[in-house]
């Protein structure tokens, strides 16, 4: 791949790390919720209890890692596409 698209290249192991690092991170966090519970968290005004947040950071996980692999995987399809075109180095 030309020199121009080694950014793109590295781009795509930072969106499956991100993506790994968000899972990891909203699980923990949502784990901790869960079985913790704890006071109510003000969510925008808005007292919501700390278990139903916890069970809100399993569904952002999951978006998360979704939102950064599906940019990782994006980003590889251009770059293929791009290789096949006629006149591509």
């Amino acid at each position: 791949m030309a020199a121009p698209y080694r950014f793109l290249q590295a781009s795509i192991v930072v969106f499956k790390v991100l993506a790994w690092v968000a899972l990891a991170l909203q699980v923990i966090t949502g784990l901790i919720l869960v079985i913790g519970g704890g006071d109510p968290i003000l969510v925008g005004g808005v007292e919501i209890p700390a278990r139903a947040v916890g069970l809100l950071n399993f569904v952002a996980a999951g978006l998360y890692f979704y939102s950064f692999w599906l940019m990782a995987n994006l980003i590889h399809l251009w770059l293929d596409i791009r290789s096949h075109l006629p006149g591509a180095s």
